[in-house]
């Protein structure tokens, strides 16, 4: 399977909106934040997140994504194990970012469910729209 530098960058930079989206709706949902003043910090929130998610891990992964692509390895398996990697020092990051220290034992991020299922979303949706851009052509 052949993929364009094109439409790898275009569901690079897709795959994580459907996660943002239900964080953001799930977030103001569950707050009972209904006034748009809240439900637009809300998505200027989920908008930095993005900014930093196509900062820190879009170039790796078009980086992995080419390298898989040009050996004709690029499909889901290698796209969710990739993403479970780069979702590493993301994590990491957003940690430290937010509590102000960084986990010592890092690989206990992955005993909770939440996170992985939180890695491999992107993964799936990158996935999907490499196979949605694929067939419009």
């Amino acid at each position: 399977m052949k993929y364009s530098k094109e439409k790898i960058i275009k569901a690079l930079l897709l795959s994580p909106l459907p996660l943002l989206f239900f964080t953001a709706l799930l977030f103001i949902i569950m707050n009972h934040e209904y006034s748009l003043y809240s439900i637009f910090l809300v998505f200027i929130g989920h908008g930095l997140v993005y900014l930093i998610y196509c900062i820190l891990t879009v170039p790796f992964s078009f980086i992995f994504s080419i390298f898989l692509n040009r050996y004709s390895v690029l499909n889901f398996l290698t796209i969710c194990i990739s993403s479970l990697i780069i979702a590493m020092p993301f994590f990491i990051l957003l940690r430290w970012g937010h509590t102000g220290e960084a986990l010592k034992e890092w690989w206990k991020m992955y005993t909770n469910i939440w996170t992985i299922l939180m890695a491999l979303f992107p993964g799936l949706c990158y996935w999907l729209f490499l196979i949605n851009l694929k067939t419009k052509e």
